[in-house]
């Protein structure tokens, strides 16, 4: 789900400017890394991409059964953010997408073009590629960052690459992906693990999982 965004109003608490701190640099090593698509993927660079500066508010599907790891957190759950937190996070992102020259906004509309996003997905006889746009384009959402690697994808990430030190700092974040184009419209939700560098300090991607899939 993707929330709306109101009026900020006061200053923000000092739970709040960790979350400001936390999101802005997930968010923004998110937007990096899909500007710079897969040198393999030789049609997402010629893709038009836009991204969602409000946050999705999916990782109730991330919590483990057990306690997350020590350290540095959120110290909220995502669905107790005040509305306030949510427009100043908001807020923040259309600044650093701003920065990055990356467009913002909501989802691409093609309604009858066949695919993951079609209103006419039980009408195919109404779905046509003639309705999709002529140019690959792509519309990313971001979620909250949620402090270390979710139980949701640990046993998937077993089976792709070792599990990143458990000392480190790490960050999972749901990533939404959506692309349209001439041959129709597809969906994908992708967990993010991303590591703090101990050289240079900075986040940087180490996995990318396809949680579910639609087309």
């Amino acid at each position: 789900m993707v929330l709306a965004v109101g009026q900020v109003c006061g200053a923000p608490s000092r739970a709040e400017r960790a979350v400001l701190a936390t999101d802005a640099e997930v968010f923004e090593t998110v937007v990096r890394n899909e500007i710079s698509p897969d040198p393999a993927d030789s049609v997402a660079s010629l893709r038009v991409m836009r991204v969602d500066s409000r946050p999705v508010t999916d990782n109730g599907d991330l919590a483990p059964n057990s306690a997350r790891p020590t350290g540095f957190d959120l110290e909220q759950p995502v669905d107790s953010l005040s509305q306030a937190s949510v427009a100043r996070i908001a807020e923040q992102r259309k600044a650093i997408l701003g920065d990055l020259r990356v467009e913002e906004g909501g989802p691409f509309t093609y309604p009858d073009c066949p695919g993951a996003r079609s209103r006419r997905s039980g009408d195919s006889a109404r779905a046509s590629p003639d309705a999709c746009p002529v140019t690959w384009r792509r519309y990313i959402t971001v979620g909250i960052p949620y402090r270390g690697a979710a139980a949701a994808i640990v046993d998937k990430l077993r089976k792709l690459a070792p599990l990143p030190d458990s000392s480190a700092e790490v960050w999972t974040v749901l990533v939404g992906e959506n692309s349209v184009g001439p041959s129709g419209q597809n969906w994908g939700q992708y967990a993010w693990l991303l590591r703090r560098d101990p050289q240079d300090g900075r986040l940087a991607l180490v996995e990318k999982v396809l949680l579910s899939w639609a087309e």
